[in-house]
Formats: C-alpha cells, structure tokens, sequence
C-alpha cells in the first residue's frame, strides 16, 4: 500500500453550522471517517496544520503547506490537501510555483457542501483526489468534480453549483470514472530535473481591474507598488487616457504586466493597436497566464 500524507486546512469540506453560519470544524482524520474504503486503498497519516476558512489563509499558511510536503517528501508516496474552495486556485498555483520539479503526486481537493451532508460532493471528491495520490502522476494537481487539472491552471467559476472549477487555458490532465479509474489526455511532460524548493520573494504588487473612465488619480495609488498586474480588456491594452500614467509607472522602475479579464484565451498585445502601444511603454504581456498563476509567478520571482 502506498503511503499518503493528508494535509487538512479546514474549508467548506470539514464545515459544520454554527450560530455564526458555516465554521470549519472537522479534522482531517475525521474527514477520512466519513470514507472507509480510502483506508483499503492506502496507509494515510494525517497533518492538521490549521483548520480555517480559505478566505483566511494568507501566503505565509500557503508556504507551510508547501514546507510540509518538502520536508516530508522521502516518507511519502503522494499527497493530500483538503482545502476551501474559494482560494483553492491561489494556493494550488503557489504551491505549484513553489514545488518545481516536484516527483511525486500533490493533490488539491475541496468540496461545495460540507462532508456527511445531503448530496454532498465532499466524500467524491475526496476518494478521487487519494486515488489519484495513489496514481503515477507526477506533480501538483486539483482534484474536483471527476476533473485532474494542472495547479496552475484552475479557476473557481461558480459561487454555488456542484461543478463549480474550470481549467484555464489548457485542458485537463484527465477525468477520473465512477468506478476510480484514471484516465489522462493531456499528459504531462516529465521532468528530468531534481525537485527544488522555491522561496517566496516578499513582493509589494496589486491585480488592478481596468473599468471603463478610470480617474487619472491611480497613480498615487498604484505607484505604492513595485508589481502592477493589470486585468484590461479582451487581447490586452491599454486606454489611450490612461497611457501617461502606466509610462510614468514604468520610468520609477515599476513593473507592469497586462492580464486579460476573460476567463479563457491569451494576452495577444500584438494584435490590436491598443496593445502595440501598450507593449511600446515597455508593458509585459502575461499571455496564457490566469491571475493566480502571475501572483504565483510574481511571488517566487519568475516575474
């Protein structure tokens, strides 16, 4: 039997109701309760480095479980997240950043519906990310809805509904059957290199939204950064009213990326004049990249 180290940080997944609305509340060990048969299919050792809303987590929580999985990675045959939904994207992207080369399966799971509830999608989704932990896949993942999605490219796309994840800009790995069976279309490439462990370079940086007729006074605030990613329209650019502020910015050595606020497609700045323009007062292009994956990137120094 394989050995599976579970990480539990709370989320809707371990929640109970409380007088103050839905509070995370369960341990990861009694998260396995619920499942008998997961403990058929591996040895499982349980870690509970928090129990919290993901909403509540910060960077600093994200690096921990990221320590967690390094320093254990020789005991460990794969491993194991239960998570909140509504950050699962930015912590499965910086732990995919931060983890580069990693040789062994790390799999993101959360749930819409607290475990043990009616027509909960806890208990599923939870058995297939230990499968897929106990798989040959290498890397880190999210596990959700019967889908294998790369960590860097998941994206929550419903506040509400069951199927809740999409993949961002590339398929996913594969699907997981009712049955447990894997299967993989969009394999991914092995590497051949050693696994390192990448320290997360303190950033001052903000995800700004363009919006139609924006005051020409964000300067003062955006000029508080060294990192500015801004989410512009469709294939990237930026307003003509708006160019003398982004080349200030870029003259007091501030970096500035341009994200697209579609949810699928690439950053073509090259397309339109809009984006020429943009690329001419030395605004970088962040192409195929999602949000969580540039705020990844941007915080283990890739950008």
């Amino acid at each position: 039997m394989k050995k599976i180290l579970m990480i539990a940080t709370g989320g809707t997944i371990s929640c109970r109701s409380t007088e103050k609305g839905l509070m995370p509340a369960l341990t990861g060990k009694q998260l396995i309760e619920f499942i008998p048969s997961i403990k058929e299919l591996c040895d499982i050792t349980v870690e509970n480095p928090f129990n919290i809303d993901s909403t509540d987590i910060t960077t600093e929580q994200r690096v921990q479980i990221a320590k967690l999985i390094w320093n254990n990675l020789h005991k460990y045959d794969g491993f194991v997240i239960s998570h909140g939904t509504d950050t699962l994207s930015y912590t499965s992207a910086l732990i995919y950043h931060i983890l580069k080369n990693i040789n062994k399966p790390v799999i993101l799971t959360a749930s819409q519906l607290p475990i043990g509830v009616e027509n909960s999608d806890a208990e599923l989704n939870l058995m297939n990310a230990f499968q897929t932990a106990c798989s040959e896949l290498n890397g880190v993942y999210v596990v959700v809805h019967g889908q294998i999605i790369f960590g860097n490219c998941v994206f929550k796309a419903h506040t509400t509904g069951i199927n809740a994840f999409v993949s961002i800009n590339s398929q996913p790995v594969g699907n997981i059957d009712t049955f447990g069976n894997i299967t993989t279309s969009n394999n991914p490439t092995i590497s051949c290199k050693c696994p390192e462990f990448i320290h997360v370079v303190p950033t001052k940086f903000i995800v700004f939204q363009i919006i139609p007729d924006l005051s020409v006074d964000i300067y003062d605030f955006l000029s508080l950064y060294d990192k500015i990613i801004l989410r512009s329209y469709g294939s990237g650019g930026i307003p003509i009213y708006l160019e003398s502020i982004i080349s200030k910015l870029i003259s007091n050595n501030k970096k500035v990326y341009i994200a697209t606020q579609c949810t699928q497609g690439d950053v073509d700045i090259h397309k339109y004049e809009v984006g020429i323009r943009a690329e001419k007062l030395g605004a970088l292009s962040l192409g195929t990249r999602s949000i969580e994956d540039a705020v990844a990137a941007i915080q283990c120094g890739e950008l």
